[in-house]
């Protein structure tokens, strides 16, 4: 640290990482520079052990979160301190040595917890990678470290761990730079995962008679995307129903049925141009969501909204090689069918990307379902074709939240009942998360109290933090659902804390 090699101080940590059991935490010692702070806690550190506070103040320099700064070089205190407080540079440097290292020490230290408490405010809110990113602009040293780190292949066993322990959602907005990798590992998760996860709709689209597919992409739009291109995705279906809209996005494409998802829509940046938006970013991402067979054309986004019609029109029409049928705009009938057919497409596509669902199943479910509108036309309940309430769509993130009735149409689903026994260490890919737990938790569970580490029998492969999950007893029988706060590692490794925050559990009869 102190020759300046965070690269490989960074490449330390994770190897430690790598090797070291998730409930072990990892004790940095000598590491007391604020300025780190972000990058290791990010990385996976727990605890620091230093006397940079007094160490530094004996040379007479002042710790901050962007670097060091010596007494010599200051006027002005460069931030409000209690230590500081009544007293001017000129004056501490005047002052005896050890009276000066005993203010500058103080200080030190009210910079060292700030920082701290700053980095355990932003692990809560989910935002310590924007911190780390944030802090490698201060440093040359810390960037080319910091850029180690991204530039990591994805399928570093170190990496790829550091990926799947990362939340897929959060609320509120994030701030992205125009230099901000999309390989960051906050939110390389949720691309990952819809790599993993996501599947075009029904290439028959709303009317059953969807025939000629490609992809088409809508650039330089502004979220929220379905205020902005809402009107001409619905065009597009009208004129050909087995179209799939996509969205141009700073983080790669994204299927207008996720168009409300974080962190795709929070973005907060200072551009709308896609820079990057040339033929190898868009076969790269047009391969990893398995589209790259299809024919691709490209719209931008234009404030006229005559404009936007002529364009959609246009690719229509070249993609069908034929007069197109303008016809079918005048049909109301037609327009509420592609409404009530996004709609199901955007159920069907969250409930694949955060539960983990075959989409199929979904579109079955939904074939003779309705759904609860809001008066601002968004979908508030899911029901099936019973009239059973099996989800509600989440305005803060996008996300979805399930019912006690939905986790059990999720429990009677063929993938669902192909589960891992308990003990075993959990490697099905498919049907949503699961988690056994043993008898004594069982009856605390149905209550709807929370699952404790230690009382976990087994924990799918596919289990996300902050995502839902089934619990089943030893026997495989439904006792509840809820939101894991962990992966499968983790809730297997730890014995203490709580590894699901239940939200209902079935009762006893």
């Amino acid at each position: 640290m102190e020759e300046r090699r965070y690269t490989e101080l960074f490449a330390m940590i994770l190897a430690i990482r790598k090797d070291l059991p998730p409930e072990r935490p990892i004790h940095m010692f000598g590491c007391g520079h604020p300025m780190l702070f972000p990058f290791a806690i990010a990385l996976g550190v727990d605890l620091f052990d230093s006397a940079a506070y007094v160490l530094f103040a004996r040379d007479g320099r002042i710790l901050t979160p962007e670097g060091t700064i010596h007494l010599d070089n200051l006027q002005e205190w460069p931030f409000p301190s209690a230590s500081l407080s009544g007293v001017t540079p000129e004056e501490v440097k005047g002052m005896k040595a050890d009276e000066r290292c005993g203010i500058l020490a103080r200080a030190n230290l009210e910079v060292t917890l700030a920082e701290l408490a700053r980095c355990r405010q932003a692990v809560h809110e989910g935002k310590i990678w924007e911190l780390a990113e944030a802090r490698s602009h201060c440093d040359p040293d810390l960037r080319k470290a910091w850029n180690s780190i991204i530039g990591r292949e994805k399928s570093d066993e170190a990496i790829s761990g550091l990926v799947e322990s990362q939340h897929l959602q959060r609320n509120g907005g994030i701030r992205y730079m125009d230099d901000s990798p999309i390989h960051r590992p906050d939110l390389e998760h949720i691309r990952t995962t819809m790599k993993e996860r996501w599947r075009p709709p029904p290439i028959t689209g709303w009317n059953g008679r969807g025939e000629h597919r490609f992809v088409a992409i809508f650039a330089i739009a502004e979220a929220p995307w379905r205020r902005s291109i809402e009107d001409c995705v619905k065009r597009l279906l009208l004129l050909n129903p087995a179209a799939i809209p996509m969205i141009a996005t700073p983080l790669g494409l994204l299927p207008y049925s996720l168009e409300d998802i974080n962190p795709y829509a929070h973005l907060m940046r200072t551009q709308t141009e896609m820079g990057d938006l040339d033929d190898d970013f868009i076969e790269a991402e047009l391969q990893r969501l398995g589209l790259a067979d299809l024919p691709m054309n490209i719209i931008f986004f234009a404030d006229d909204k005559g404009i936007m019609e002529s364009m959609v029109d246009a690719v229509v029409h070249a993609e069908q090689l034929g007069e197109i049928n303008l016809t079918v705009l005048d049909d109301q009938a037609n327009h509420q069918a592609v409404s009530t057919w996004l709609h199901r497409w955007s159920v069907a596509d969250k409930l694949a990307l955060f539960v983990n669902v075959d989409s199929a199943h979904t579109w079955q479910a939904l074939a003779n379902g309705r759904m609860v509108m809001s008066r601002t036309g968004r979908v508030k309940n899911i029901l099936t074709a019973d009239g059973t309430h099996i989800a509600s769509p989440r305005l803060t993130d996008g996300g979805i939240s399930l019912t006690l009735e939905g986790a059990k149409w999720l429990h009677d689903l063929p993938s669902a009942t192909e589960v891992d026994p308990p003990g075993s260490e959990g490697g099905r890919l498919s049907g949503p998360a699961v988690v056994h737990v043993d008898e004594d938790a069982e009856p605390f569970v149905r209550k709807g109290r929370n699952v404790f580490h230690g009382f976990c029998l087994s924990a799918d492969s596919t289990l996300r933090p902050g995502q839902p999950c089934l619990i089943c007893n030893s026997s495989g029988e439904l006792i509840g659902h809820g939101i894991s706060r962990v992966d499968a590692n983790e809730m297997m490794a730890f014995r203490k804390g709580i590894a699901i925050r239940v939200r209902d559990g079935v009762r006893d009869e």
